[in-house]
């Protein structure tokens, strides 16, 4: 089937978020990973009131602890959350977003192998799966059932939707998020 690509954003905003929401499936936001990540990190911070930290090695500092937010969509193929570095943080909120919802997850860097690569990993812990090659201290994990059994369910909230101002987050699911974060923090 031969694609026809629309640039939408010609169109009156009201139309495009008609036809954003009415052909959801069909439409293909040309954003990266990286963009992604960093607008809804963005979001975060204005509604945390956090300061983009000094360091590029995690991404919020929030009660005195390294946080790094990774995203996966949950559709296509298999989805991973890439990049992982546990060396440089203690915890990571994930975020795995799914056309009609968004699961959000804080798992521990503890709970998974330091080494990246099948002969690396630990007992007990999420494997890092190699990402680049010869590179043992990045890597990504699958939001699977281990991942699941081992990382904090922060909930459902509303899928994220790249191209409204507010992602369709509102403010009070990013509060809620970082409540339960806060609660498991001070455990």
């Amino acid at each position: 089937m031969n694609k026809i690509y629309l640039n939408l954003d010609k169109l009156p905003n009201d139309q495009r978020v008609r036809l954003m929401n009415e052909y959801r499936g069909a439409i293909e936001l040309n954003i990266s990973g990286k963009e992604r990540s960093e607008l809804t990190e963005s979001r975060i911070r204005n509604v945390m009131q956090l300061s983009k930290p000094s360091s590029s090695d995690h991404d919020f500092l929030f009660q005195g602890t390294k946080l790094e937010l990774k995203q996966a969509e949950a559709s296509g193929k298999q989805p991973k959350f890439q990049q992982i570095k546990p060396s440089c943080y203690s915890h990571i909120i994930c975020m795995l977003n799914h056309r009609d919802k968004s699961e959000w997850y804080l798992l521990e860097t503890d709970k998974i192998s330091k080494k990246s690569g099948a002969s690396n990993v630990e007992v007990g812990k999420l494997p890092l799966n190699a990402q680049h090659r010869y590179n043992e201290s990045e890597g990504q994990i699958s939001p699977n059932a281990a991942f699941k059994k081992v990382a904090k369910f922060l909930g459902e909230y509303e899928p994220l939707l790249y191209y409204k101002e507010d992602l369709n987050l509102p403010d009070e699911s990013i509060m809620n998020i970082f409540d339960k974060i806060e609660r498991i923090l001070s455990l």
